[in-house]
């Protein structure tokens, strides 16, 4: 099969279009034909962030519209608005959180909301997406496939090393989005300094020029890591700190649990995955974030509880698959669904018409209150606060 993924941005590194690299990566080796489409600048080389890049096709969208796909994946909300420019039998969209929660704005959660309004192929890697799909989308083609553990980027270790003081603390995640919790992390540690000794560092892929201070120290930064180098990172900490207030499924904490480490982490979507409090982790809630602290003093003064986390987390990465075993289970989902002459390619027109109603949203200036269809799935949505 010809196979796409729509990606808006290729440059930076992000967890989520790692997994597309994954699985297109994983796609090819299997004998698809793989395109990467890159909705914004196609960089004049592949991008180093990311070895496998170097093996697969990124193509213009100039280049893209004179294809036909067997299978076209949106894999970001906004690009969902451009599968109709592209000819397709099947139209997907690879869902990894629900990215309304990421935006304030009304209007772009509205647009967002709008990506369910189709009986589209949706790809998701979380049950509790899964569930909200088939909420808002009966009639849709849900593939469920766990996101797969990298054994050539995060070789998995056989058991923790040893810990010693000070307690090593890494934070991760960009700065410049709230929802990460990033400077609560950071006033967190600050706090708990007087009651533990701390070695913290903050592995990003976008500093903003920031530089965080704790205890009067500065927080050593990792940005821009390489992925093939990040494993060497998060061997130098004994515990991830991530206070994320939204996720699709936490990927940054399993990888520190491969590497002999374990987490302080929010209890958000997707954690209930792989991350269980007192057995692999200590996860918080929301309402309960200073807890972190006399968590992190805890995990200072009891060497013991801290290794017995550990060592949970290590056999937590031991179980979970890696990326050849879930783009094998995505390959035979496709596999099943071209058999079973599954074809959405009638939804096209229905695309496009959805991409026209975005203009107006988008813009800061007011714009009529939409009419038919389109104002009464507004009137029943705006209450919502996600």
């Amino acid at each position: 099969m010809t196979i796409g993924f729509l990606v808006s941005d290729i440059a930076n590194i992000t967890g989520g279009v790692n997994a597309v690299i994954e699985h297109a990566w994983g796609l090819q080796r299997l004998g698809h034909r793989v395109r990467v489409v890159v909705l914004g600048q196609l960089p004049a080389q592949p991008p180093t962030w990311h070895p496998k890049l170097t093996n697969l096709a990124l193509v213009s969208v100039d280049e893209a519209i004179t294809e036909r796909f067997d299978v076209l994946f949106a894999t970001w909300w906004q690009t969902f608005f451009e599968l109709w420019r592209f000819e397709s039998r099947i139209y997907g969209y690879f869902n990894q959180s629900l990215e309304s929660r990421f935006h304030p704005e009304l209007r772009l959660k509205f647009l967002n909301r709008l990506t369910y309004s189709l009986p589209l192929l949706f790809l998701t890697e979380a049950k509790w997406l899964e569930q909200f799909i088939r909420l808002m989308q009966p009639k849709a083609e849900v593939v469920r496939v766990q996101n797969g553990l990298s054994e050539e980027f995060f070789p998995r270790v056989g058991k923790p090393s040893s810990r010693h003081s000070p307690l090593r603390v890494l934070v991760e995640g960009p700065w410049g989005f709230p929802f990460k919790g990033l400077a609560e992390a950071f006033e967190i540690l600050d706090r708990a300094h007087t009651d533990v000794a701390l070695e913290v560092g903050w592995l990003t892929s976008h500093s903003g020029g920031t530089h965080p201070v704790v205890g009067g120290a500065p927080v050593k930064i990792f940005e821009r890591v390489p992925i093939s180098k990040v494993h060497q990172v998060f061997r130098e900490y004994d515990v991830l700190l991530k206070l994320s207030r939204v996720e699709g499924v936490f990927g940054p904490p399993l990888e520190m649990f491969s590497q002999g480490g374990t987490a302080i982490c929010s209890a958000v979507t997707g954690s209930d995955e792989y991350m269980v409090h007192g057995q692999n982790c200590l996860l918080i809630d929301r309402l309960n974030e200073k807890r972190a602290g006399r968590y992190l003093a805890l995990l200072g003064e009891n060497s013991k509880y801290l290794d017995q986390l550990c060592r949970g987390a290590v056999e937590t990465a031991r179980q979970a698959p890696d990326w050849s075993t879930s783009t094998g289970l995505l390959n035979a989902a496709l596999a099943k669904l071209v058999a079973n002459h599954f074809d959405n390619s009638t939804l096209r027109p229905a695309l496009k018409a959805l991409a026209m109603a975005r203009f107006g949203c988008f813009s800061a200036e007011p714009t009529p209150e939409p009419s038919g269809w389109l104002g009464r799935f507004l009137e029943q949505w705006r209450s919502s606060s996600v």
